[in-house]
């Protein structure tokens, strides 16, 4: 019974002490639980790359995995920049080069290419009104043609010349075919200038006002179905007669020289200032077309022995006025000019007087 009671003494006092030293362990155990969590480092999770839409069409990006140390955790992640693809260019298509053409060849004349005389004309060595005349052209008559100059003005045909052919101009002429079907002919080269004699005298200087001597003035036409003709009269600027100029009228086929203004002993029937060409019918044809009228001096030699309406030896004095022959309303023509200066220096002032 005394053990007893002294064990129960025993674990009465040492209860006590068992209890707190219970306690104190969990407190250290806590103390030093405490301790230790402090000191460990909290995982950190890796943020997850964020996911960006790509439009439609647009390429996918793929993005390598990226490793990152424990001490750039808390750095902001930069996404990658999102590459564009370019559209695939398209190559320009290479231009290919034309072909070099080849080399032009003559074409020959076509078969059938012809020519009708419209009216009388001249029928001429080369292209042009100053080669000279081998022989002359009837209306109705037909030949082939054989070429052509560069523009197609006047036209090489058959005719019975030293060489088998001659020239004609293009709008006095019927063309059947194509003219520009034919091969350029070459031209024989034009005859050398006719020189001009040299004036005795030296003319005044012109006004500078006036750029030619004779002017036209007073035009008008008429008609009469026989015949073409061609008049008029020349005055200075007071309205005096002027004496001994002519009147040129060419037609670039056929062409002729009026006798000199006013009489002279080869019409002594002319009046003052007075000029006429008078062309009948079966000379030039109808005589109708483009005709061109130029006041001239008549500078072929021995104008007294004989007066030749064919002279080729002129100086011309005024410009060219073409003029238009209608058949059979308006066949004569009445064209006068004006002389500004020299006008007594004709081949002769005064009319010639029986």
């Amino acid at each position: 019974m005394k053990a007893s009671n002294h064990n129960s003494r025993i674990i009465i006092f040492a209860l006590p002490i068992i209890l707190a030293l219970v306690s104190l362990g969990c407190q250290l155990s806590s103390i030093l639980a405490e301790s230790s969590s402090s000191a460990q480092f909290a995982p950190t999770r890796t943020p997850m790359p964020t996911f960006t839409p790509t439009a439609e069409g647009g390429a996918f990006v793929e993005v390598a995995p990226v490793n990152i140390e424990p001490d750039e955790a808390a750095a902001p992640q930069v996404q990658p920049a999102a590459e564009v693809t370019q559209p695939e260019s398209v190559l320009p298509t290479p231009t290919v080069p034309p072909p070099t053409p080849a080399e032009p060849t003559a074409t020959p004349t076509p078969e059938g290419v012809m020519v009708t005389v419209l009216q009388n004309m001249n029928v001429r060595s080369g292209p042009g009104t100053n080669y000279p005349v081998v022989g002359a052209g009837k209306v109705g008559q037909s030949t082939k043609v054989l070429g052509r100059n560069d523009d197609g003005t006047w036209l090489k045909i058959e005719y019975p010349s030293t060489d088998g052919a001659g020239w004609v101009f293009a709008e006095l002429v019927q063309v059947t075919g194509d003219p520009q079907g034919v091969e350029i002919a070459q031209a024989p080269p034009p005859p050398p200038p006719t020189a001009t004699p040299v004036p005795t005298e030296v003319p005044p200087t012109p006004i500078p006002e006036k750029k030619y001597q004779f002017t036209p003035t007073g035009w008008h036409a008429s008609g009469n179905a026989a015949i073409v003709h061609f008049k008029g009269r020349i005055r200075d600027e007071q309205g005096n007669l002027v004496n001994g100029y002519s009147v040129l009228v060419d037609n670039w086929s056929w062409s002729v020289i009026s006798h000199p203004s006013g009489a002279s002993h080869h019409y002594p029937e002319k009046g003052d200032g007075e000029w006429d060409v008078v062309i009948a019918n079966k000379d030039l044809g109808n005589g109708v077309g483009w005709w061109y009228l130029t006041v001239v001096r008549y500078d072929c030699a021995d104008f007294l022995a004989r007066f030749d309406a064919q002279c080729k030896q002129f100086t011309r004095l005024s410009e060219d006025v073409k003029i238009m022959v209608n058949w059979p309303d308006e066949t004569i023509i009445n064209a006068d000019w004006v002389c500004h200066w020299d006008c007594d220096k004709g081949l002769y002032k005064d009319a010639f007087r029986r």
